[in-house]
């Protein structure tokens, strides 16, 4: 009997002391953990702090205002979280000059918190916070290839190797690039980039063409062979006629020496 108070005791102790971690869980999340409105205003905050740090005195104070140099865009006509969330992932800022189109890729500068925490505050300050949502599993590689060719080999190849447009102006490779990068490109245009939204280029169509794309990264389905950057045959061509030509010459030179 006194094992069986001791038991009960104990139970009924432990069911006190868990009483209000229970409790507290089936609460809502927002209410249990401070997320929501609080979370996102300290996010932003911390935005706007990176933002006057790293962007402000190339592209000003407000992000909505003029930037501080003819060569550097206003944030309010960009893109916003979207084009903020692009140039930092991949590297293309903080760019290392004011001169120039900032379109190579490079090593990010900011890791993922500061990437969105920097993207949510901009994209407040000029009214658009949306990021677009692309999933590749759900994308038609065949249809996002007819896409592709239809709007983006002109440009990029289609193979992605990407190429020089003319004066300053060069679509860039795609043969290593994530999926994100695809949709997000297709929102905000970058640089001579149109925007491709609505029609063919819904989500489905997004995710179709990303599809695509991840199916040219670099080595993916090479059978043999050196790429030499995945350019085509007429660059591949002249590399062959170059070495081929250059071996003949050194035989030919070796042959006449010894005779």
């Amino acid at each position: 009997m006194r094992r069986t108070f001791v038991l009960l005791g104990g139970i009924g102790l432990l069911a006190l002391l868990l009483l209000p971690a229970t409790g507290n869980a089936s609460a809502p999340a927002a209410a249990r953990a401070g997320v929501g409105p609080q979370t996102s205003q300290a996010t932003i905050e911390f935005g706007r702090g990176l933002y006057l740090q790293a962007c402000a005195s190339c592209h000003g104070t407000d992000p909505n205002g003029p930037s501080n140099y003819a060569t550097v865009p206003s944030l309010k006509d960009v893109g916003g979280a979207s084009a903020v969330d692009w140039v930092l992932r991949t590297g293309r800022m903080p760019w290392r000059s004011t001169v120039g189109p900032a379109i190579a890729r490079g090593k990010p500068k900011f890791n993922a918190s500061e990437t969105r925490a920097l993207s949510l505050y901009v994209g407040t300050a000029v009214g658009d916070i949306d990021l677009p949502t692309v999933d590749i599993g759900q994308g038609d590689v065949k249809r996002g290839r007819e896409l592709y060719a239809q709007a983006c080999a002109a440009c990029h190849g289609m193979n992605g190797a990407g190429a020089a447009l003319g004066g300053a102006n060069i679509a860039p490779s795609l043969q290593n690039v994530a999926p994100l990068d695809v949709a997000e490109a297709m929102k905000i245009g970058p640089g001579v980039m149109p925007v491709f939204s609505g029609g063919d280029y819904d989500a489905a169509g997004v995710n179709s063409i990303a599809a695509y794309v991840d199916t040219l990264k670099s080595g993916k389905d090479d059978v043999g062979g050196a790429p030499i950057g995945g350019k085509g045959p007429v660059p591949e061509g002249f590399v062959a006629w170059v070495i081929g030509l250059g071996v003949l010459i050194v035989v030919a030179k070796r042959i006449g020496g010894r005779s």
